[in-house]
């Protein structure tokens, strides 16, 4: 799951041949591909190791009572 928080995604030459490639055509599948490997993926990787779940505490009643 993504942190909701702005992200910059960077297109070398052959990501935007592949995102112009994908916007004149009407293949979904293709665009639907395009859309996680290009850009959630990279967000995705970029946001890794930084998120943190409410389960990853051991007593997350203890903490409450600490803060």
């Amino acid at each position: 799951m993504l942190e909701i928080r702005k992200a910059a995604v960077s297109f070398d030459e052959r990501d935007m041949m592949g995102l112009e490639r994908i916007i004149t055509d009407t293949d979904e599948k293709e665009t639907l591909w395009f859309l996680k490997k290009s850009i959630y993926d990279r967000i995705l990787r970029s946001q890794q190791g930084r998120l943190k779940s409410h389960l990853d505490f051991t007593n997350p009643i203890e903490r409450f009572k600490k803060e």
